[in-house]
């Protein structure tokens, strides 16, 4: 993005941010950290089980061409978990440098979107589109994302990736989730709840907020490997298993 776009939206941002502030304090609950990632290891521990109970023919099947296996599900969970915690990490080390408390996320770098929202159009226009998105609470927010009421598109940088296997996945989000407990348990900003990371779509959010956000997106897609499981079609486990 361009200095000048930037300069534009710098109003926006902050418009954005003092709005936010004052759903937090009047709709929204208090959110703190411990518990947010209590309930994210949670969450995964239920992701792991599911994933310990099929078969490595049962995680490789789709329904139809183009509809994601168990373990592509699986794997887009690793990716949006890296993709979140690199931010994470971005915007604490901005803070500690004294370079901003603030990390905007373009478009062009996490290009989510809704599937009625073509991502050339958001692209397009993303003022707007975050000029609408600064008006949505997080509580908002969360919940668009933990149930499928709006179809999305993923960004690109958590596609799942070819060559997946059952076991690799399962140690590789356990490994995942460690780094990300680790990360979130050593030293942080005093100020923790004022650090924010802004993206068109998914707005303004601090990290303990988009860690509750993590948790309702791993939720909706424990929703689909259920789904999936209860297909009629979905193949059944060999005896003794």
């Amino acid at each position: 993005m361009t200095e000048s776009a930037l300069n534009m939206l710098a109003p926006v941002r902050t418009l954005d941010r003092a709005i936010t502030g004052i759903v937090r304090g009047v709709l929204a609950p208090p959110h703190y950290l411990s518990n947010e990632l209590a309930r994210f290891q949670k969450v995964r521990a239920k992701t792991l089980d599911m994933l310990g109970t099929v078969t490595p023919e049962q995680a490789q099947w789709s329904p139809r061409a183009g509809a994601w296996s168990i373990l592509q599900i699986a794997d887009h969970l690793l990716r949006s978990e890296e993709l979140h915690r690199g931010q994470f990490e971005r915007l604490v080390e901005m803070a500690k440098n004294g370079k901003g408390r603030s990390l905007y996320v373009s478009f062009q770098e996490v290009n989510t979107t809704a599937t009625l929202i073509p991502r050339a159009a958001v692209s397009m226009f993303e003022t707007p589109v975050r000029m609408f998105t600064l008006f949505v609470p997080h509580v908002l927010r969360r919940a668009i994302v933990r149930y499928p009421l709006v179809s999305a598109l993923n960004p690109n940088a958590s596609e799942p990736r070819d060559g997946l296997t059952l076991d690799k996945l399962r140690q590789d989000l356990a490994a995942s989730l460690t780094a990300t407990v680790k990360f979130l348990q050593g030293p942080l900003p005093a100020d923790l709840e004022r650090l924010t990371i802004d993206h068109p779509v998914i707005g303004s959010n601090n990290i303990v907020e988009l860690l509750s956000i993590m948790s309702a997106h791993e939720e909706r897609h424990q929703g689909q490997i259920e789904r999936l499981r209860k297909n009629d079609a979905f193949p059944k486990a060999a005896e003794g298993r």
